[in-house]
């Protein structure tokens, strides 16, 4: 065995950025303790995104050139786990067209498509080396750092280095057509922003074609203000073939349980399995409307035998979705399993203020 002392020293000091997120992990570890589910916000395209942006965090991937999907998963989410098969169902040729604009052209690098989420990495290239690629949600008033792990160690604002630099800021955007993205991105060191996408895909083709909005414009100077320049913006359809490696298991419940104190039914739960994460879909009926309107609506979170909420999984672009304001489904994601359940515990919590509601076990069938 290998002395510790040995072992320390073995890989060098490590940059403040490497500490820097050491830290704000170990940090992360005692918040989830007391977990809360995530606020989302959400940005305007043709279809809504979620903006996941931890865009400050130093990672080990900052001594990569190139980021792939799985990179993204381990290296800028926390406790997100896939199965090691993943590797396997990730697609690097990706037949595509409909990628270039004035600004920038969009060309995906990576993509996965397992029968519920698609994931995807994206490239998107200046056409010009005097263009700073900004994606969707950034301000040139922002940190430099918040362009990723190659600006960590920079000071100033984006403003400020793109000044000092002689580039003119433009702000991109990508979202796949018709569907809520979760998007990560990072600035790499030759100019390229890459993103990082997700989003509940289904359907049962196996070679389904999506398509990506992309945006590319500059930002301008109107009384003392930087704002975008809508004028300039230019725009294109990415379509993309992808292959549907498909979900691998299924177990479901049919049998259902009454939370009285909130007023709704469970009637039916289903779990979908795949390499990088479990689908969960929840189907419940508001059975007494005065309990349910007292929690301001209501979400269920998965526990495990030890009372602890599951990790959530790698997919996102889920939620609560309802025809009636009645019957509801909610759909999220949980960490990629070997083996789905053979029953499940399900609590539910209020919307607004996440008191904690009933318990119930339910067992689980496969399909």
């Amino acid at each position: 065995m290998r002395d510790m002392n040995d072992m320390k020293n073995a890989f060098g000091k490590a940059d403040d950025a490497f500490v820097n997120n050491v830290y704000r992990t170990l940090s992360d570890i005692q918040l989830n303790k007391d977990k809360k589910p995530a606020r989302k916000i959400y940005f305007s395209l043709t279809a809504a995104i979620i903006i996941v942006c931890v865009l400050s965090a130093g990672t080990v991937l900052a001594l990569s050139d190139t980021w792939g999907i799985l990179d993204f998963l381990s290296g800028r989410r926390a406790n997100v786990k896939v199965l090691p098969e993943a590797s396997g169902v990730v697609q690097e040729e990706v037949p595509q067209q409909g990628n270039q604009t004035d600004f920038a052209s969009f060309v995906i690098r990576e993509a996965v498509h397992d029968g519920q989420s698609v994931y995807i990495v994206l490239d998107v290239k200046p056409s010009s080396p005097d263009y700073l690629l900004l994606g969707p949600d950034a301000q040139p008033h922002d940190h430099i750092s918040n362009l990723g792990p190659v600006f960590s160690r920079k000071t100033g604002t984006i403003a400020e280095y793109a000044q000092a630099n002689h580039k003119i800021m433009m702000n991109t955007s990508v979202g796949i057509s018709g569907a809520n993205c979760s998007i990560d991105y990072l600035l790499e060191e030759d100019g390229t922003l890459v993103y990082m996408i997700d989003a509940r895909y289904g359907g049962n083709s196996s070679t389904p074609v999506v398509e990506l909005e992309c945006v590319a414009l500059p930002f301008i100077v109107e009384n003392g203000k930087y704002t975008r320049d809508m004028n300039s913006k230019k725009s294109t359809i990415l379509s993309a073939t992808l292959k549907n490696a498909g979900t691998q298991q299924k177990v479901i419940c049919t049998e259902s349980a009454v939370y009285s104190d909130c007023g709704v039914r469970v009637d039916k739960i289903t779990l979908k399995g795949s390499a990088m994460s479990t689908y969960t879909e929840i189907e419940f009926t508001v059975v007494d409307a005065n309990k349910y309107a007292e929690s301001d609506g209501i979400f269920f979170v998965f526990l495990d035998r030890y009372g602890q909420p599951i990790p959530n999984g790698a997919g996102s672009g889920g939620g609560i979705e309802t025809i009636d304001n009645v019957h509801f489904t909610e759909k999220n994601s949980l960490q990629a399993m070997e083996k789905l359940p053979s029953e499940v515990i399900l609590r539910g919590y209020s919307y607004s203020d996440k008191t904690k509601y009933e318990t119930h076990t339910f067992k689980m069938k496969q399909q």
